[in-house]
């Protein structure tokens, strides 16, 4: 399954849930907003939200800092 993250090409082997995709890339969910196919999702349906082929998804992280 291919979907597009941030303008980039990621490749799945299979339709997955949000919160598994943050977690192959290694990303705090917690820290986490994600616009999906242009609408933004709640952290609490992260993990009712599947990613299948084609779907675009924009990550933003936020960061502390000082």
């Amino acid at each position: 399954m291919k979907c597009i993250i941030n303008g980039d090409e990621f490749n799945f082997e299979q339709d997955l849930p949000v919160t598994e995709v943050l977690s192959s890339l290694e990303l705090d969910q917690e820290r986490i907003i994600v616009e999906f196919n242009g609408s933004l999702i709640k952290k609490e349906n992260f993990n009712e939200t599947i990613v299948r082929e084609s779907d675009q998804l924009e990550l933003l992280e936020f960061v502390g800092g000082g």
